[in-house]
């Protein structure tokens, strides 16, 4: 352990940290910077986290510095503010005044260090200004902006150590420096929209986010990428009832600060035409009174002959379904659907995000065939959650020949047609729940924008099901069936899954 002095009080931080890292714990805010970024190797490039320490002649950057045992620093000296304006003034010297309509206004570092830092007058001309390329299409997901590049080389770094594509590079020298891609190449690996979370600047802009809401208007929630069984936490960030984007948060024990770009378009199928956004029996939209009434007709009192559960269901809405039927009566399936080809970064070959939930309430999973033969057999009503199993042709012409079929649903889709009743569900980003990645950590999403419609919370549908199947009353409360789900599941300790932590809980102590 070093113990050190920042600023006047005493710290002590295991050795081999970093200042910078020492010194953002010390201010309780993180030094100015461009270049630094936790998961991405010390470049050093922009200067702007100089410090003072005693005993060395001149300032030095914290990033590329590690802490030693009798340091004192200071971080707020006028020696440090004032070289930091002047190393701020270079980087603006030819950067242009487009801020009213740079797409990273409201989250640009370089709009924050201005304010701490800045507030002067430039000296440099407007006409003086070397012009650089603007809006130039560098690939399938990203635009460069040349003239407000930076040259703090994160997203260089980045296509280099984390998908080894290397496609940017920093071309020309001095003042006419500039961001560039490779000729004959275009930035278009399946992380590339990690270079436009990762630039200080507006440099590099998202296609598909480009000019479509401005970054104050939004509000945010916690989420759960529901792309692959990877997991990757996002925020999800929305306004008006409707997601505008995902962008990854930090979780060095899922995706570090990264997520692929496939995960990134998920949101659009929260706002498809294809929503289900009434109970629909035999074709015609129904109040959800009707739909009630046909329900109770349809079950009789009694449990449903079968229940599907799909992966793309939440822990806890998977822990209801489970219960209303005898065990052998509860599947998955088929165990093939939603699977296409993953790589060694982040996405996974399993394109569905929890059916790490279904073996750990044990349920199993079945082929086309056997889950075919079940609804074939079943004798009575089947319900169908958490997923499509019609897209499979097999399973398909069993559930057209069911006469008892209930979906619960977010999209239409095969299943949804050959249901006698269907039931409008509520899509990840407007419920609250838990998925299992495929480490087997259990994490936890809040509910982001407001369902549509007469879409219902997933596990009310199910709570009104037991209720009239088993002639009694549900669960009044999402927090009511969490603490039912860790009495039955967790037996080795407890967990408050309305407070999951943000790294996500293992069960049986494993690396939280």
């Amino acid at each position: 352990m070093a113990k050190l002095t920042i600023d006047d009080q005493e710290f002590e931080f295991p050795d081999g940290t970093s200042l910078f890292d020492a010194c953002r714990e010390a201010r309780g805010e993180a030094l100015p910077h461009f270049c630094y970024h936790p998961d991405l190797p010390v470049a050093g490039v922009c200067r702007l986290c100089q410090v003072e320490v005693e005993g060395m002649p001149k300032l030095t950057i914290a990033c590329n510095t590690g802490v030693r045992d009798g340091m004192v620093v200071r971080t707020r000296s006028e020696k440090v503010t004032q070289a930091v304006q002047q190393i701020l003034e270079m980087h603006l010297i030819n950067h242009p005044v487009d801020c009213p309509i740079c797409d990273q206004a409201g989250e640009c570092g370089l709009q924050d260090q201005y304010m701490d830092f800045g507030l002067y007058e430039s000296k440099v001309e407007m006409a003086a200004k070397v012009n650089k390329r603007k809006v130039k299409v560098i690939g399938p997901q990203v635009i460069l902006d040349q003239e407000r590049c930076v040259l703090c080389s994160r997203c260089v770094r980045f296509c280099q150590e984390v998908t080894g594509t290397g496609e940017l590079g920093i071309f020309n020298r001095g003042d006419r420096a500039e961001l560039d891609v490779a000729p004959g190449v275009e930035l278009d690996n399946n992380y590339s929209l990690n270079t436009v979370d990762i630039c200080p600047v507006g440099a590099l802009t998202s296609r598909d986010f480009r000019f479509a809401k401005r970054v104050w208007m939004l509000k945010s929630a916690r989420g759960v990428c529901p792309g692959c069984a990877t997991g990757c936490n996002v925020r999800i960030d929305h306004e008006g009832g409707r997601v505008f984007r995902l962008k990854p948060l930090r979780n060095p024990q899922v995706n570090g600060s990264w997520m692929c770009d496939r995960g990134r378009m998920t949101y659009k199928a929260v706002h498809d035409e294809r929503r289900l956004l009434q109970p629909v029996r035999d074709g015609k939209d129904l109040t959800w009174a009707e739909a009630s009434g046909a329900l109770a007709g349809m079950l009789q009192g009694r449990s449903p002959a079968l229940v599907v559960i799909g992966p793309h269901a939440s822990l806890e809405e998977m822990y209801l379904a489970r219960d209303l039927a005898d065990p052998a009566a509860v599947v998955s399936g088929p165990h093939d659907l939603d699977r296409g080809s993953g790589d060694d970064i982040l996405l996974d070959g399993d394109r569905s995000p929890n059916r790490k939930g279904l073996a750990s309430l044990g349920i199993t999973e079945l082929g086309a065939a056997d889950l075919a033969a079940r609804v074939g057999a079943a004798g009575g009503p089947v319900l169908v959650l958490g997923g499509d199993p019609g897209r499979d042709k097999t399973v398909a012409g069993a559930l057209a020949q069911c006469a008892n079929l209930i979906a619960i649903a977010t999209h239409d889709g095969p299943t949804v047609q050959a249901a006698a009743l269907a039931l409008p569900g509520a899509a990840w980003a407007e419920k609250a729940g838990t998925f299992v990645n495929r480490q087997g950590r259990w994490q936890g999403f809040a509910q982001a924008v407001a369902r549509p419609g007469a879409v219902r919370d997933v596990w009310r549908i199910l709570a009104e099901i037991q209720a009239l199947a088993h002639d009694g009353s549900g669960p009044q409360s999402l927090r009511a069936v969490r603490q039912d789900l860790v009495t039955s599941v967790l037996s080795e300790g407890e967990l408050d899954m309305d407070r999951m932590p943000e790294q996500g809980y293992v069960p049986g102590g494993g690396e939280q």
